[in-house]
């Protein structure tokens, strides 16, 4: 079996989930006999599956040679908006009179996917409330992490960066949606420090971060996710922060529970299907909550480190990823016949 993978064409200049998601399946597809390629300007022919991550606009010249093909056509949705029901979504679809309003070019690419691989249940009923899809084209597949990251030690992170003593771990791309600005402001006079990793295209956001800090921040680039020296942040790390405003959910997250760190993270998005009892949940637009859990899990002598790493091992690797990715294109031929 063949299959073409694809992202935006700008994806990894701005690497961030979708494109780990995409790489990670990739690899471990290619362990199971599939022939996974990634399409790119150069692309002569599909292959006899398409997989796009992203809900993007971009993609719809890509379903149209698809369905000119017979190719079938399956979207990995990664679907995150600010709308919270579908009123308030149509109103600012119908108000702005565009024909071609992104968000309903992203409902056109989800109707006209054979297959809609949503990575929680939370974000399937998104879709179902927004869209008002078909249920029965849609299969969750959740998120994954390497097994690597569990054997990760804190060494080579410290030594790099000349980072010692205990810390607050953030790894994201600075921007609003991430929420680095509230998670700065809820460690403020705290004496806790704060590490972010990870680039931005938000200059204004980063300097306003930077303007928030109280000499406890430090910033530092994006590392390569292949780069030991991630796994090992994460490692050094004693708590994990990711009060985004929404994650779908955030691979980060997992990654830094695997390698031990206690994870704080958003509720919004289906991350309480991956971590359960395992981590705390924050609202993401109260410091005050955000400040709370960051304590509770900074002062938790019970923390079961080991305990969270079964979880996470039992049932969110890459190659059961794969596997049920996997046996989700084998339910397109009946879809589609």
């Amino acid at each position: 079996m063949k299959v073409t993978f694809a992202l935006p064409l700008h994806g990894f200049l701005g690497y961030g989930g979708a494109e780990v998601q995409a790489e990670m399946t990739a690899a471990e597809l290619r362990k199971l006999g599939v022939d996974v390629e990634f399409l790119t300007p150069l692309t002569k022919e599909l292959g006899d599956l398409v997989h796009a991550f992203g809900p993007y606009d971009s993609f719809g010249p890509l379903v149209g040679h698809a369905k000119a093909r017979n190719v079938p056509f399956v979207v990995s949705t990664i679907n995150y908006t600010h709308y919270s029901n579908s009123f308030a979504y149509w109103r600012d679809v119908i108000r702005t009179r565009r024909r071609r309003h992104p968000l309903r070019l992203r409902k056109a690419l989800f109707e006209a996917a054979d297959l809609l691989l949503p990575n929680s249940q939370a974000e399937k009923d998104f879709c179902l409330r927004l869209f008002k899809l078909d249920p029965r084209r849609i299969i969750v597949i959740p998120n994954g992490v390497a097994p690597r990251f569990a054997k990760a030690e804190p060494h080579i992170f410290r030594e790099r960066f000349g980072i010692e003593g205990e810390f607050v771990l953030n790894v994201a791309r600075v921007e609003k949606r991430k929420n680095q600005l509230n998670l700065i402001r809820a460690l403020r006079g705290t004496g806790i420090p704060l590490v972010i990793i990870g680039k931005t295209l938000d200059a204004d956001y980063l300097r306003e971060c930077r303007q928030a800090s109280d000499g406890h921040v430090r910033f530092l680039p994006a590392l390569d996710h292949e780069d030991p020296a991630l796994a090992s942040a994460y490692a050094a790390a004693k708590v994990f922060a990711l009060p985004s405003r929404l994650e779908t959910p955030g691979i980060a997250g997992l990654e830094a529970a695997l390698a031990g760190a206690r994870v704080v993270i958003t509720p919004i998005g289906g991350a309480g299907e991956y971590f359960g009892e395992h981590a705390r949940y924050v609202d993401p637009s109260s410091v005050d909550s955000i400040r709370a859990s960051l304590l509770a899990a900074w002062n938790d002598d019970h923390y079961d480190a080991q305990a969270v790493r079964t979880h996470i091992l039992n049932h969110f690797t890459w190659a059961k990823v794969a596997e049920q990715t996997l046996a989700a294109y084998a339910t397109v031929a009946r879809i589609t016949a």
